[in-house]
């Protein structure tokens, strides 16, 4: 999200921070990373860890891009909306493909590097130093600094 955040952010237009917010997510899937499988989540296993995860992030993160759109004064809130949205789409579009059918469409196995259990301290670290890198952006290219 506060990838995506950034990219609406610096991005000339809408249309290029939609486009820049999708390709995020596929960039930072394949960097290493942590989520529900590295902890022994299954597909289609009902929720848990993999919703419980998701849903502190969404809500930590929306907090904070939404404070930076509203309070920074060089902030671009349509633009930083329309990418963190569309940094968003593959998992929410997967996300319910997976629980309705077994499917996903915008996942690729071979493009996404999901961290075994043994690994899991490094795939955190990864997603901390992305995630923290990119608001420390954010809130700078926004004017709060």
């Amino acid at each position: 999200m506060l990838t995506g955040a950034l990219i609406g952010q610096l991005a000339p237009t809408p249309a290029t921070a939609v486009v820049g917010g999708l390709l995020s997510h596929f960039i930072l899937d394949a960097v290493p990373h942590a989520e529900g499988a590295t902890f022994g989540a299954r597909a289609g296993s009902g929720p848990g860890v993999e919703i419980i995860e998701a849903g502190v992030e969404f809500i930590v993160g929306a907090a904070l891009i939404g404070w930076i759109a509203g309070s920074c004064p060089a902030a671009r809130p349509i633009s930083i909306a329309l990418a963190t949205l569309a940094a968003l789409v593959p998992d929410l579009v997967d996300q319910a493909l997976n629980r309705l059918c077994g499917v996903t469409l915008l996942h690729l196995d071979s493009l996404h590097w999901t961290v075994t259990r043994r690994h899991a301290l490094w795939g955190i670290l990864t997603q901390v130093a992305a995630a923290g890198l990119a608001g420390l952006l954010l809130w700078r290219a926004a004017g709060c600094a």
